[in-house]
């Protein structure tokens, strides 16, 4: 497996980590604070999202351009999917923009939350 697809897999298979790490009664959530350090790390993830997926559209449409897609069916077969795919990805990059803003607006505000548990421990 190249370093590309294993990187993939890798995220992949880190969101089904977290998926387990915070189910059930044997999760690892102790607090709001781990709650907002989840996200903080979620939100650098998806942020970065839209760039690799503006790369990853890019390099389709290099490819169509060279001829190395497309070729044993009709000329604008090659074009057809590659606009499809470059389209599907452009609109996954605004929606992970969204996500990410949606996110930063839920640690802000857990980070909050878990200030005010803190004071509250504390006694102030």
């Amino acid at each position: 497996m190249s370093g590309l697809r294993a990187t993939a897999v890798a995220v992949a298979e880190g969101i089904g980590a977290l998926h387990r790490l915070t189910l059930g009664p044997g999760d690892e959530l102790e607090g709001p604070d781990d709650v907002a350090d989840v996200l903080a790390s979620l939100v650098l993830a998806v942020s970065r999202m839209p760039r690799l997926f503006g790369q990853l559209a890019a390099f389709l449409e290099v490819e169509h351009v060279q001829g190395a897609i497309g070729p044993g069916g009709p000329a604008d077969v090659g074009e057809v999917r590659v606009r499809a795919v470059s389209e599907a990805l452009y609109r996954a990059s605004l929606d992970a923009e969204t996500m990410a803003a949606a996110l930063d607006a839920a640690q802000r505000a857990s980070a909050e939350l878990a200030a005010a548990a803190s004071r509250g421990r504390d006694g102030r």
